[in-house]
């Protein structure tokens, strides 16, 4: 059987400890103890060393060749909950051996390498030590610059250490700033979300994320919401979603997707790389990996994780087996079809400006891009299909028609 070499350019760390658990969270989180954090991080050492540095064996491809997959990160994108939050200590130790991970086959290459942060969890150390590690990309959770606003959603920091922590990421030599905001807040009014905006703007980050309040199971604000203590105006969702369109339009942010805007050639090329349905790894406690037809999960929970690495240490004969060494780490496993695969790379794709090439969904999904077409949520240009001003307002709704 032949051997064909392919890359894996995209890497995600999950990082599941947080001060606190939003009230809006539905992401793998917990409050974590030194000791947790420092197994945590050898953990997620043993993973990447033992597996996502190794070859990864990624199934038959086409003509029966075996194709071969190495990790060669163009991308890496540290996650969470809050990896801001690690002692600098534990984050140097794991942002260098990711470091050199990707040096023994990408050497100098460029890579986008985003960590999430939160305000108020970075000093100028940790700041410092981040950016000389190679972090060259923070994505900050700002969510509003409201501070009854930020209580009400269980967040630790105010507004002003959120000014403050952007301010030193710029000073600690950061050139390239993401802001999380967000709207349909309770009780959040249209002035409250105009005002944020305009404070993000005056900021000048690079890049602006702007995501509407969704009400996920398994979170306080969901609690809330079955009790009927909260509720939703989705007219005003809505006014506050097309504000933030003109908004960060005006200036000088081109949205390139739904929820993100960047300053020409500021675009997130991790988040890209997930719409247009990249092969990618996840290590860590939840993390899911996408590899050809193959797709798994590592378990949402820190300590069986950490129990699965250290007995993956003493059974390394099992690595090459498979996609991983580690099936007591691994929650959910599935194949992927081809179907499967170009169905999510249209759904994906149409949540993009840009759309997606003809090719990919001519004579797949004719019924309904005729009806998106006569409903106007999307528009033939160039070769491509893109959703129009007004799909991009329901883009849920445009995504459903291709799974």
């Amino acid at each position: 059987m032949q051997t064909e070499a392919a890359k894996v350019e995209h890497l995600y760390v999950h990082v599941p400890f947080c001060v606190a658990k939003c009230a809006y969270c539905a992401f793998y989180s917990e409050a974590g103890s030194a000791a947790k954090m420092s197994d945590y991080v050898a953990a997620v050492l043993a993973e990447l060393e033992r597996s996502v540095a190794a070859n990864l064996i990624r199934g038959s491809g086409e003509h029966g060749r075996e194709n071969v997959s190495r990790l060669q990160p163009t991308t890496i994108f540290f996650g969470g909950g809050t990896p801001s939050i690690l002692p600098a200590p534990l984050m140097r130790r794991l942002l260098e051996a990711v470091g050199r991970a990707r040096s023994r086959d990408c050497g100098s290459a460029p890579c986008e390498w985003t960590v999430e942060a939160n305000p108020a969890t970075v000093d100028r150390e940790k700041a410092r030590m981040m950016h000389d590690a190679g972090v060259n990309r923070i994505s900050l959770g700002v969510q509003s610059f409201d501070d009854a606003l930020l209580k009400a959603l269980g967040r630790v920091h105010s507004s002003k250490q959120a000014v403050a922590t952007y301010e030193l990421l710029r000073k600690s030599g950061f050139e390239n700033i993401n802001l999380d905001l967000m709207f349909g807040l309770p009780g959040q009014t249209v002035a409250q979300f105009a005002a944020t905006l305009q404070r993000s703007i005056a900021l000048q980050p690079e890049h602006v994320s702007i995501y509407c309040l969704t009400l996920e199971e398994d979170t306080e604000f969901w609690l809330r919401f079955k009790s009927g203590c909260l509720s939703s105006n989705e007219e005003q969702n809505v006014a506050m979603y097309k504000l933030s369109i003109e908004t960060l339009e005006a200036a000088g942010y081109h949205q390139y997707e739904v929820s993100n805007f960047a300053k020409p050639g500021r675009e997130c090329a991790h988040n890209i790389a997930y719409w247009k349905v990249k092969d990618y790894i996840g290590i860590g406690p939840s993390a899911c990996s996408t590899i050809g037809t193959r797709r798994w999960e590592n378990v949402a929970n820190t300590n069986r994780y950490i129990v699965a690495m250290k007995m993956a240490g003493r059974n390394q004969d099992r690595i090459g087996a498979g996609i991983s060494p580690y099936r007591g780490a691994i929650s959910f496993e599935e194949r992927l079809t081809p179907e499967l695969r170009a169905a999510e790379r249209a759904a994906f794709g149409m949540r993009m400006n840009a759309g997606v090439p003809a090719d990919l969904i001519q004579g797949r999904w004719d019924k309904e891009i005729a009806e998106l077409l006569s409903a106007e949520l999307v528009q033939w240009r160039n070769g491509r299909l893109q959703p129009t001003r007004r799909g991009i307002l329901f883009a849920d709704e445009v995504a459903s028609e291709f799974v």
